[in-house]
Formats: structure tokens, C-alpha cells, sequence
């Protein structure tokens, strides 16, 4: 009977010490879920300094995987807009890991022109949505 108890209470004690022991289920440690999204993403917009009015300008976009040789994949959109107001230009692109250029309609006003360019990763991509930004003037 002694050698029974002796037996149980060993038992006990050894669960005891392997739940304790055990910690919690993995994960990547990575926002916003375990898996999706673990991918740091840089957006960079090139422009021209200067458009000439009357004249359309080119914008480029790329989007560099920070600290990986992964090329992101997902949607590029370029917005630009006049700073004093009455312009508005916005275009979607499919973004595959080389560059995307857009043409604006022709700029008739001058002034300085903002643009912002954000990379939209589709859902469960292991990239992180990204924001650029750059501008340019128009002159006459």
C-alpha cells in the first residue's frame, strides 16, 4: 500500500511540474494577427520638381520589403492634390514588385501639388500596408 501511495504522489508531483513547465501555444509575435502581416513595407514616391503648366506629370511608386528580399504584391494608390484647392487626381494600380507610374490629367493651375501614395496589402498577406508622400509645383 505504501509503495501505491508513494507512486500516486510521485504522479501527481511530475504533472504538477509539467504543466507548470509548459507555457503557452507559439505565435510569430507579429501584428495584426499571428501569421498575416509580419512584413515591414516602405513606400517611396519619385516625382518631378517641376511641371510646366498645362503639361501632365509622371509619378512613380515602389515598395521595398524592409529588412527582406521578399517583393510585396498587393495595390498602389497615388493621390495628388492641389494645396490651394481645385485639383484632385486619384489612381489604383495592381503592384507586383516593380515600379508603377501614373500620368495626371494636364495641370492647368500652378501652385505646389501634394502627393500621397499608400501600398495596400490584400487580407492575409504577410505585408504590412504602407504610406509615401512627395510633391511637386507647377509653373508657368
Amino acid at each position: 500500500m505504501k509503495k501505491l501511495i508513494a507512486a500516486l504522489f510521485t504522479a501527481a508531483l511530475m504533472a504538477a511540474g509539467l504543466v507548470v513547465a509548459t507555457g503557452g501555444t507559439a505565435s510569430a509575435d507579429c501584428t495584426p494577427t499571428n501569421y498575416a502581416g509580419c512584413v515591414a513595407t516602405r513606400t517611396k514616391v519619385d516625382s518631378p520638381g517641376v511641371v510646366v503648366q498645362g503639361q501632365k506629370a509622371q509619378i512613380c511608386v515602389t515598395v521595398n520589403a524592409r529588412g527582406s528580399n521578399l517583393e510585396p504584391s498587393g495595390r498602389v494608390v497615388v493621390k495628388v492634390t492641389r494645396n490651394a484647392g481645385g485639383y484632385f487626381f486619384k489612381k489604383s494600380k495592381p503592384y507586383n514588385g516593380s515600379e508603377v507610374c501614373v500620368k495626371t490629367s494636364r495641370l492647368q493651375k500652378r501652385g505646389g501639388y501634394n502627393i500621397d501614395a499608400a501600398f495596400k496589402a490584400p487580407n492575409n498577406s504577410v505585408f504590412i500596408n504602407s504610406f509615401g508622400s512627395g510633391g511637386f509645383d507647377v509653373v508657368s
